[in-house]
């Protein structure tokens, strides 16, 4: 007889709580709101008859407070275990709670930015993930209401809705110094002259000097919008963006957003399409990687590095699509 379903629940505190929110206007989701998104998951999946989860810790204690404030007989009926990990305060935290929960659980619902995404995809897990936007110009994960997510996860661990049919392989980013695999990213990698990591975050445009993306629109904030002054690209298309930024003000001028509440002018001297595994070699000379948005590791400049897209990625649910096919079995029907 089949287990009932498990759902997997991260949710980052440090998510949404870069300097961005000094050198530009991010918005902030504190812990509060996250709280508030924790409960309404809850209380949704509960009333879809899910009452079982793995939770990752984290010092804050966001999904346990949660759990207290709700009444006490809705406490009672969850069954819920902490990952067993140590807890660190740092990205450690999601690589290895995720790692626990494959396995154990049907889906997995993360509360966070394409920083928390990344490290999840970095797991390697292979069940339907729900990404719930908290964090800094994020492109990956949903702004999404919580109970919407919750149907829509009931929807495909309930069987009404197939994996295949309602959720989509990501695309990721390989990167490769001097031929060895170093790092992914969810979104996008770009090569930068930054002289330190520092604060992570990026926000001046003169230390940018290559962007390679697999997600691109006018309309995203962050790095990726760069890409999406020339060309949309979405999770269904086959392909990734290339941009190389001029170095001595040659090229066109643009103006886009790549931090919140502030328009960055940059020149451009090249783009590219670029097919799923075509290995595209960056430009000698950049110091710095930044990966989604995120200044991650230094490098030589004489470093040869290349980098590739390939739809290799977790399954990510599509809401609109799953909720719809769910509406025609009969998954919102009362059986009471």
């Amino acid at each position: 007889m089949p287990r009932d379903p498990v759902i997997g629940l991260v949710i980052n505190p440090q998510a949404g709580r870069d300097i961005r929110r000094l050198v530009a206007y991010a918005s902030v989701f504190d812990n509060s709101e996250k709280m508030n998104i924790v409960r309404k998951l809850i209380m949704t999946l509960l009333d879809l008859g899910i009452n079982r989860y793995v939770i990752m810790p984290e010092p804050e204690g966001i999904v346990t407070t949660a759990l207290h404030s709700l009444p006490s007989n809705v406490i009672e009926s969850i069954e819920y275990e902490y990952a067993p990990i140590r807890v660190s305060g740092t990205w450690v935290d999601t690589y290895d709670a995720v790692r626990y929960m494959i396995g154990r659980v049907d889906a997995l619902i993360v509360l966070g930015g394409d920083g928390t995404n990344r490290i999840v995809a970095k797991t390697g897990i292979e069940v339907p993930v729900m990404p719930i936007s908290t964090g800094t110009n994020n492109v990956f994960p949903y702004m999404i209401e919580a109970t919407i997510a919750a149907e829509a996860i009931a929807a495909i661990v309930l069987g009404y809705v197939g994996v295949e049919e309602g959720a989509y392989r990501t695309k990721v980013i390989r990167i490769y110094e001097d031929g060895e695999y170093r790092d992914m990213a969810i979104v996008d990698a770009v090569s930068t002259s930054y002289q330190y990591i520092g604060a992570r975050a990026i926000w001046e445009p003169e230390y940018i000097r290559e962007v390679f993306t697999v997600l691109s629109a006018p309309y995203n904030i962050g790095l990726s919008s760069i890409a999406g002054l020339f060309k949309e690209v979405g999770h269904e298309n086959d392909e990734a963006i290339y941009v190389r930024l001029s170095r001595n003000g040659t090229g066109k001028s643009f103006r886009t957003a790549i931090t919140p509440g502030r328009m960055s002018r940059l020149n451009v001297e090249e783009v590219r399409e670029v097919r799923l595994g075509e290995r595209v070699q960056l430009s000698p000379g950049s110091t710095l990687i930044a990966l989604d948005g995120e200044r991650e590791f230094m490098v030589d400049p004489g470093s040869d590095l290349v980098v590739e897209a390939v739809r290799s990625g977790p399954f990510v649910i599509d809401y609109r699509k799953t909720l719809s096919i769910a509406k025609e079995r009969g998954f919102f029907e009362s059986f009471k």
